[in-house]
């Protein structure tokens, strides 16, 4: 199976176990941004993906709990790309969901 571009990135910074739900996205983000190698296109990949993957790891059953964790790392992920692109980060930011 081959391994996506976050995969790859996030075993340089991973923690004790592979767990998305407990991963440190303040640390990720700070990573990725540090980058001096990567444009600001692959940076914005690789904090979508997490965010993408976020998404994908609620399902149904999932609590009220964990859907506002969710929605809280994903606008830690909007806020560093507003960091470097204002206009891409402030469009996530504006088109989030209120209730949190």
């Amino acid at each position: 199976m081959r391994r996506t571009e976050f995969a790859r990135e996030f075993n340089k910074i991973k923690q004790a176990r592979f767990d998305i739900q407990t991963l440190d996205v303040n640390l990720f983000c700070e990573n990725v941004l540090g980058y001096k190698t990567k444009d600001q296109t692959k940076k914005t990949s690789l904090l979508l993906e997490l965010d993408t993957l976020l998404y994908t790891m609620l399902g149904i059953e999932s609590s009220a709990k964990d859907k506002k964790e969710t929605k809280k790392k994903s606008r830690v992920i909007y806020r560093a790309i507003k960091s470097y692109n204002k206009t891409l980060g402030d469009s996530f930011l504006q088109h989030m969901d209120p209730d949190i």
